[in-house]
């Protein structure tokens, strides 16, 4: 777990500064359309992290099973509206959880990168 909570942190550290001065960039240029690398590079590199992490037997933080409550149904509803295809009334429950998501999300990110800072220096200072 300390190699893992290491690396993990030193990774979405890493994902995140690059895709938000990515995001950032392209905001001031006027390309609106890469805000959705955010969400999904940074996402789904997050919900890795966390199936990883879900994995290991340590004792799992507020933060980190808040996080789990939240970004799962996101895509699992994601998932969902893609085997659905065309219906309308499954696609309109399955759409509501992704929206709202789109609020919620960022901050879930800046909080999930804190959470593996915090479990990384606990690990740290183990040994």
């Amino acid at each position: 777990m300390k190699t893992f909570a290491k690396n993990d942190f030193y990774f979405q550290l890493t994902i995140f500064v690059i895709i938000s001065i990515t995001i950032i960039i392209s905001l001031l240029i006027g390309n609106e359309k890469l805000i959705w690398l955010f969400y999904f590079g940074v996402g789904i590199s997050q919900l890795i992290s966390y199936l990883i992490r879900c994995t290991y037997s340590y004792k799992k933080s507020l933060i980190f099973k808040i996080y789990g409550c939240l970004i799962l149904p996101v895509f699992l509803s994601l998932i969902l509206l893609v085997i659905s295809g065309s219906m309308d009334d499954i696609c309109a429950i399955f759409m509501i959880i992704p929206l709202f998501s789109l609020y919620y999300s960022p901050v879930l990110a800046i909080i999930y990168v804190y959470d593996i800072y915090q479990i990384y220096q606990s690990q740290k200072q183990a040994q």
